[in-house]
């Protein structure tokens, strides 16, 4: 018995490792990662890489051409986990300075961003928009839901994230240039997360 299981912990920690390597070379070369979020949280899976800001084309499809050395990559990470109350949980931390172009003086900045969210697999729709848990108590979560999925890009998650994260208007907190726009004659752009739903349906 105990061979046996030694062998199922060697194999998991192989099959992470596996991912973990597919994920460096995958998400380098802008091509997509993908787990069965379930399983991936049932092994506590984890996976980790470094991804071109240009990979995500959604994400920059409106902004400036973005730099192409170190400083213009997407370094993330994606843990699996179920918490004290047997919640399907996913941790994802993003880290990245992707270059926006400033409302008031037209001038080009570096946006950093160094999130860290928790995100909870549910397995259906009505899951998904249900604020009961189980025994029909109300639930106190900040987390966002999402639906598992058995094949569930893991650089979608990250680009989302990014998306996001956006400023509404992007602004130097001072601007370097006197040829700034005055705050009331800036664009007021709509929410963040209607924007995000308009970029999936792309």
């Amino acid at each position: 018995m105990s061979n046996e299981k030694g062998s199922n912990e060697k194999g998991q920690a192989e099959k992470s490792q596996a991912e973990s390597l597919a994920a460096k070379s995958q998400a380098g070369s802008g091509k997509g990662l993908f787990i069965d979020s379930l399983d991936f949280v049932r092994r506590a899976g984890e996976v980790n890489g470094k991804t071109p800001l240009g990979a995500f084309l959604r994400l920059t499809q409106d902004l400036p051409e973005q730099l192409t050395d170190e400083s213009g990559m997407v370094v993330w990470s994606l843990k699996g986990e179920k918490d004290a109350r047997g919640k399907r949980l996913l941790r994802l931390h993003v880290q990245a300075s992707p270059q926006l172009v400033c409302q008031r003086c037209l001038g080009l900045f570096r946006f950093d961003v160094n999130n860290e969210s928790v995100l909870e697999l549910v397995t259906s729709e009505a899951d998904l928009h249900s604020d009961l848990t189980e025994s029909g108590e109300i639930e106190e979560s900040l987390d966002e839901k999402i639906l598992s999925s058995r094949h569930m890009s893991v650089l979608d998650l990250v680009e989302d994230d990014l998306i996001l994260s956006l400023p509404y208007v992007p602004r130097h907190e001072s601007c370097p240039s006197q040829a700034a726009l005055p705050d009331d004659e800036l664009e007021k752009p709509s929410s963040p997360f209607a924007v995000l739903e308009q970029l999936k349906k792309r």
